[in-house]
C-alpha cells in the first residue's frame, strides 16, 4: 500500500536523525529509569500508614503511577507531535514541499508523526518495564485489551493534535489547545493522583473537566485492566464513551485541519515562520 510504504520512509527519515544523536537518547533512558526509582520510594511511604487509600486502582501507589507516567508520556505524543512537526518543517523550510506533493492530508498526518508514536511507545514500554524488572511490579488482566484502550485515548488525542497542528500552521506559535490539554490531562486525568480527589475538592467543576477529557477515560480503562484485571464487560463503558469521542473529534478535526491549508497555501505563507 501506498500509505505504508510513506510511513516507513517518514520514520526511516526520523530514526535516522534520532539515531543522530545518542547520547541524547541514553539520557532519556537514565531518566525514565531515575523517575520510576524516585516514584518507587515515594511509594513506599503507603507502609508508613501516612496515606489513605479509599480509591479504585490506587491501592498500590507504584503501579498506578507507573501505568500513569506511562500512559501521559504516549498521550502527550497524540496531541503535540503534528504540531511539532509542522513547526519544524516550517522551520527547515521544507513545510511547503511537503503539502504540495499529490499525498493526500491523512497521509501528511498519519506519516508525519509516525516515528514520535514509535519513540513514545517504546519510552512508555521502559516505565512498565523498569517497574516490573527492578521493583517486581505486576500487571494482570488482558493486554491486548489495554491496547485497544490506549489507541482509542490517542487517536481522540490526537484528533484535538491536528486542530492544534491547524493553529501552528497558520498562526505559526498559537497553540492553545496543546497547552489546555497538556495541562489538563497532567492535572485532571488522575495521572498523579485519583481523579475522584477532584470532585471533593472542587465540586461539579472539578468532574466536569476531568469527563470532558479523553485521556481520564482511557487512563480509567487501562488502569482497570492492567492493576485490577478487568474484563471488557467492565470497562466497556470507558470504550464507548472512548469511540464517541472518536466518531465526533476524527471528522471535524481533519476538516479544520484541511482548511488551515488551504489558508495557508492561499496566503503563501507555508514557507513562514
Amino acid at each position: 500500500m501506498k500509505l505504508i510504504r510513506r510511513v516507513k520512509a517518514f520514520i526511516i527519515r526520523d530514526f535516522q536523525l534520532a539515531v543522530s544523536y545518542r547520547f541524547e537518547f541514553l539520557i532519556k533512558i537514565i531518566w525514565i529509569l531515575g523517575i520510576t526509582t524516585t516514584f518507587y520510594f515515594i511509594s513506599r511511604l503507603a507502609t508508613t500508614g501516612l496515606i489513605d487509600f479509599r480509591y479504585p486502582n490506587w491501592e498500590k501507589l507504584l503501579p498506578a503511577w507507573l501505568t500513569g507516567l506511562a500512559m501521559l508520556n504516549y498521550f502527550l505524543v497524540g496531541f503535540s507531535s503534528l504540531a511539532n512537526v509542522i513547526r519544524q518543517e516550517q522551520m527547515q523550510g521544507t513545510l511547503e514541499s511537503v503539502l504540495l506533493t499529490p499525498i493526500n492530508l491523512p497521509s501528511v498526518i498519519v506519516s508525519s508523526s509516525a516515528w514520535a508514536y514509535v519513540e513514545a511507545t517504546f519510552y512508555s514500554f521502559l516505565y512498565l518495564f523498569f517497574g516490573w524488572f527492578f521493583f517486581n511490579v505486576q500487571y494482570k488482566g488482558n493486554y491486548l485489551l489495554a491496547l485497544v484502550l490506549m489507541i482509542l485515548t490517542t487517536m481522540s488525542l490526537a484528533c484535538i493534535g491536528i486542530v492544534s497542528a491547524s493553529f501552528a500552521m497558520v498562526f505559526k506559535r498559537g497553540d492553545p489547545f496543546g497547552v489546555l490539554l497538556g495541562a489538563g490531562t497532567a492535572l485532571f486525568s488522575g495521572v498523579f493522583y485519583p481523579k475522584e480527589m477532584l470532585s471533593e475538592e472542587l465540586g461539579a467543576t472539578g468532574r466536569a473537566i476531568s469527563e470532558v477529557n479523553p485521556s481520564t477515560h482511557g487512563l480509567d480503562g487501562i488502569r482497570s485492566v492492567l492493576i485490577q484485571g478487568k474484563s471488557f464487560s467492565e470497562v466497556q463503558s470507558e470504550l464507548f464513551v472512548l469511540l464517541g469521542f472518536l466518531v465526533v473529534l476524527l471528522p471535524l478535526s481533519l476538516w479544520i485541519f484541511s482548511l488551515s491549508v488551504r489558508k495557508a497555501k492561499r496566503d503563501g505563507s507555508l514557507i513562514q515562520y
